[in-house]
């Protein structure tokens, strides 16, 4: 038993100091990337927003008000809407209020033998724009008004050919909401931090862009259809392949886009079981790094503290409780570290009491949820079963 529990804490004690040098290396790139001086170019680039919607009553009016709201010159920007198989008021709501607008259009699938999911929705949208940019977003998002024109002054200047944008939580209420919001604002950091090592990790298809061009020279999403989630990570992996500094994180304020967090836990399962269904062997070889260190230091956590019940139970001699508490506490302080530079940058608390407990339930969150992502593919999402 001894020897288990040596074993136990010098791996444990490696996976520590890896995970710390990720973490402080990911701090360090989020200080150094500076919100780029926009330029004020004319902006003539034809743009296309693409919205892949389903069962969006609630949220697809203040959605599309957000994004005609825009400063950006409305002969040079189109929205495309595609509805995929709402059973809800959705489609009605985008043709009574919308269908009057010049620049707007709505695509309805109408059942699901037409290879209905997001990236066959974006896949239709894409298809009938006329767009040399496309962004894509998510219904359940709103922006501000200069959103569209920061993406584009953005990618006149850099000629960029994917841009990864950030995404934010807002009117988060509940301690739930907070920690989730705790949680979304690391892995921001974490996608804008890896590309300034020029590294592809993350993004999130809620603020993405990239050109009509290049997703076409990667085939679109041939290659990852057979996947239900991926049309923005596995589709910046294909343009990553392709164009290997072509990808660029914008760091500004008003590049932002607000979303909701999950307000019960089964819907928070449900998402990060979609997140985590591309499955492991689907992603790139930084992004396995990155994830083997996570998931193996958390995992090294849990079974320190199963330890720990062991000993208690068994009277054993040895302690181990110092050595968790001192791994677990390098773990706060780098955490710490991170979320204070991604709070700083969205105008966020910290909620330093929900970060203690977050902490805690993380360890066993991130075990539960790589397990279930790795044992169970499918899930439900939008009152539908996927695999």
């Amino acid at each position: 038993m001894e020897l288990i529990f040596t074993i136990l804490v010098a791996v444990s004690s490696l996976l520590c100091l890896s995970y710390f040098v990720l973490i402080a290396s990911y701090c360090y790139a989020w200080i150094k990337t500076s919100p780029p001086t926009l330029s004020s170019l004319l902006l003539t680039t034809k743009v296309s927003v693409i919205i892949a919607v389903r069962n969006e009553e609630n949220n697809i009016e203040r959605c599309i008000n957000s994004i005609l709201q825009q400063n950006y010159p409305s002969q040079f920007m189109e929205l495309i809407i595609v509805d995929d198989v709402s059973e809800d008021t959705t489609n009605a709501k985008i043709k009574t209020l919308f269908l009057n607008r010049e620049n707007v259009k709505l695509i309805t699938l109408t059942s699901h033998s037409e290879n209905s999911g997001k990236k066959s929705a974006l896949k239709k949208g894409i298809n009938q724009s006329i767009g040399e940019l496309i962004v894509t977003t998510d219904a359940d998002c709103v922006m501000d008004t200069n959103w569209l024109t920061t993406l584009v002054r953005y990618y006149q200047q850099t000629q960029a050919k994917m841009i990864v944008a950030p995404v934010v939580f807002y009117n988060e209420k509940s301690i739930f909401e907070k920690m989730q919001m705790l949680e979304f604002m690391s892995l921001i950091v974490c996608s804008g931090a890896s590309l300034y090592y020029n590294k592809a990790i993350m993004c999130n298809g809620a603020n993405l862009a990239y050109t009509r061009k290049v997703f076409d020279e990667v085939h679109g999403f041939e290659d990852i259809n057979n996947k239900a989630s991926g049309d923005d990570v596995l589709l910046m992996y294909k343009i990553k392949n392709k164009y290997s500094d072509g990808i660029k994180f914008l760091k500004h304020h008003e590049a932002m886009v607000f979303t909701n967090a999950k307000n019960n836990l089964k819907d928070f399962i449900s998402q990060r079981k979609r997140w985590s269904s591309k499955g492991f062997w689907a992603l790139n070889a930084e992004t396995k790094k990155v994830s083997l260190i996570v998931y193996l230091f958390n995992l090294s956590l849990f079974m320190l503290m199963l330890s720990l019940l062991i000993c208690a139970i068994y009277s054993n001699t040895i302690n181990l409780s110092k050595i968790f508490f001192l791994l677990f506490g390098i773990k706060c302080l780098i955490d710490f570290l991170l979320l204070f530079l991604a709070a700083s940058f969205f105008k966020k608390k910290v909620f330093t009491p929900y970060f203690l407990l977050e902490e805690f339930l993380y360890i066993v969150y991130v075990v539960f949820i790589g397990l279930l992502g790795l044992l169970q593919s499918k899930y439900e999402w939008k009152d539908r079963k996927t695999k």
